[in-house]
């Protein structure tokens, strides 16, 4: 028979063998519960952003608002439709944008920035087409503008895939910030 000693060292042994058990299986709960919570987070930011590009999938081919279709663009022509508070851009600068363009013959969109994750997109106004390297600058940042492009100062005979040839175009722009 065991002596009274070793009783209860076996005694506490089991004890802190009970304790351990259940410290591990809290903690395996508790990581199993934070698991779960971010693959919630995860789950609900793929719908989130899932959601944002098919509202821009739906841009594309709908209608230009508030746009009435010409039949040839001759000139560029910019209508400041808000005017800006900000700094002027000028023609060497980086731009910040959201933009909307469409087909100036019908006002069908073949391209926005909602199409591209909904943000605001950075280039450099010497990088672009012509129509936006003459029609941004001078356009204060906070503003919005309507360029009306000749396709000679758009994608011309040879645009990207996808892009009508030799089309007169429309752009909704919304100057958001200047510099990188």
């Amino acid at each position: 028979m065991a002596k009274p000693h070793e009783r209860v060292f076996a005694l506490i042994g089991a004890l802190l063998f009970l304790a351990t058990s259940v410290a591990v299986a809290v903690v395996v709960v508790w990581q199993a519960h934070q698991q779960n919570q971010t693959d919630k987070q995860t789950q609900d930011l793929t719908k989130q952003l899932q959601n944002q590009q098919n509202q821009g999938a739906n841009v594309q081919g709908s209608k230009l608002p508030n746009f009435t279709p010409v039949e040839k663009v001759d000139t560029l022509q910019t209508n400041d439709t808000q005017e800006g508070t900000g700094q002027a851009a000028q023609a060497s600068d980086t731009v910040t944008v959201k933009y909307t363009g469409a087909y100036a013959s019908d006002g069908v969109i073949f391209d926005s920035s909602d199409m591209h994750g909904g943000q605001p997109i950075s280039f450099p106004l010497n990088g672009v087409i012509k129509g936006w390297t003459d029609g941004i600058p001078g356009m204060k940042v906070g503003g919005k503008r309507r360029l009306l492009i000749p396709a000679e100062l758009a994608y011309g005979a040879t645009p990207p895939q996808g892009i009508r040839a030799n089309a007169d175009m429309v752009f909704d722009v919304e100057l958001v910030k200047i510099g990188q």
